[in-house]
């Protein structure tokens, strides 16, 4: 009898112990965010073919800071009123199974581009955007659409427009690309953090290349068979023929998966490239312990131009339980402006300058420019070579940081800055704007200069 009274006392004070609620925004403030999203995907560029109108983009946001200060503990409800439009209003395609991609190109490429979507329905599904190999003229989306399939993912499979041996890495390619993952985001609601991109051949040159470029997007690669942009050229059977790689690319791949091989035989992409960045990553792993510790490459003796035994089951096997480092403790982007090959007068577009990495942002980076950033509890550090500090940001979410503490950033070894910093909702869209991805969404910022 004592016992039960005395569970019952303990019951009842625990239960009598106050819940603090999260805070909850009123009915009329979330109308206010879910019209004001409608306006915004609506005016929102088609795909990254098309440029922001400067104008319109600077009037709402002007628009939604109007809104006034931001809630602390309502980043969540506020990034889910402003992507309640996106499907109707974001990027989309045109048709079923094999789809058009809208583009500022004349005829005949205008409608040459497209690609195939199949497979993965439903909620919690990946993507695999596959690249087609090929050469100078020639490539189809038919090869990798058969090839390069993962459990629980739906499939994107690009067609090439203008064909070179490094169609992905081109400008236009790139932009396909990106156009397709953020179609996956806006149309079928993958979740952002498992996407994969995949490729043999040519369509290996370009996995590397996008994971290199964009590492932040993807939960993991398999740039199979490929080579690196390289001095004197990329196609080269030996390491010791490479004088300097493209730079850009490998160091910022710290955080991710990869999974690839290449004969070394092969006389259609030469190894030599993928050897001299084997002994890079080892190099960079040696200097960085914790990064560079996903990446999977192997070689095979007498393997001309063709899959190994086994693969790409091994590829599957390896990438399809790896989910993105979305906010890892250590980002290293090293950044390449103009990288190759260099835009020809087809492609109609500007190469895409890349603003943020992770939860980091610079408004103007500059080429070469580096940064390292870590981050432990609410402490970062930033180190910074190679560009001014002004326009660079620390980006942050509730995820990242205790908002009820003080957060303190170094930038090159000195406290810059001590304080909490304020959620408000430009930062909310500006952020889900950059990506589509609601993972990498951030309500606060703080600026690395004066």
């Amino acid at each position: 009898m004592v016992r039960n009274i005395a569970v019952g006392l303990l019951f009842s004070c625990v239960v009598s112990v106050p819940v603090l609620a999260a805070p909850k925004l009123d009915r009329k403030t979330v109308k206010k965010i879910e019209a004001f999203g409608v306006k915004w995907w609506k005016a929102r560029p088609k795909n990254k073919f098309f440029q922001w109108d400067t104008r319109t983009r600077r009037a709402l946001l002007d628009e939604v800071r109007a809104l006034g200060p931001m809630q602390e503990g309502t980043w969540e409800q506020v990034r889910a009123a402003l992507w309640k439009s996106v499907k109707r209003y974001g990027p989309r395609g045109k048709g079923k199974g094999k789809v058009w991609l809208d583009n500022p190109y004349e005829k005949p490429y205008r409608d040459k581009m497209w690609f195939y979507v199949s497979g993965g329905r439903g909620k919690g599904q990946g993507l695999v955007v596959g690249l087609h190999g090929g050469g100078a003229g020639a490539g189809s989306a038919d090869g990798p659409k058969g090839t390069w399939r993962l459990k629980g993912c739906m499939g994107m499979y690009p067609q090439g427009l203008v064909i070179t041996g490094d169609n992905w890495n081109t400008v236009q390619g790139e932009k396909q690309v990106l156009s397709l993952i953020e179609i996956a985001k806006a149309q079928h609601g993958i979740d952002p953090d498992r996407v994969y991109v995949m490729g043999f051949s040519m369509g290996g040159t370009g996995s590397w290349h996008m994971a290199g470029r964009f590492p932040d997007l993807f939960a993991g690669a398999a740039p199979c068979a490929g080579v690196l942009m390289a001095r004197p050229k990329s196609q080269l059977q030996h390491k010791k023929d490479v004088l300097t790689i493209q730079y850009g690319i490998v160091p910022n791949v710290r955080n991710l998966a990869m999974y690839y091989f290449i004969g070394l035989e092969d006389k259609n992409t030469m190894p030599g490239t993928y050897l001299f960045v084997q002994d890079m990553l080892a190099e960079l792993k040696k200097e960085d312990p914790g990064g560079f510790e996903k990446i999977h490459f192997k070689t095979y003796a007498g393997l001309a131009h063709a899959f190994p035994p086994g693969e790409p089951s091994g590829c599957f096997k390896a990438l399809e339980k790896e989910r993105r480092v979305t906010l890892p403790q250590k980002i290293v982007w090293e950044y390449a402006r103009y990288p190759y090959p260099r835009p020809v007068s087809a492609d109609r577009t500007r190469r895409i300058v890349i603003r943020h990495m992770y939860w980091i942002r610079h408004d103007e980076p500059e080429d070469r420019m580096e940064i390292v950033a870590t981050r432990k509890g609410n402490e970062f550090d930033v180190s910074i070579i190679g560009a001014e500090r002004e326009g660079c940001y620390v980006m942050l979410n509730p995820k990242m940081i205790d908002v009820t503490k003080e957060v303190v950033v170094r930038v090159d070894g000195e406290e810059f800055y001590r304080g909490k910093p304020q959620p408000d909702f430009a930062t909310v869209v500006e952020s889900l704007d950059v990506k589509l991805d609601r993972s990498l969404c951030f309500d606060r910022k703080i600026p690395l200069w004066k």
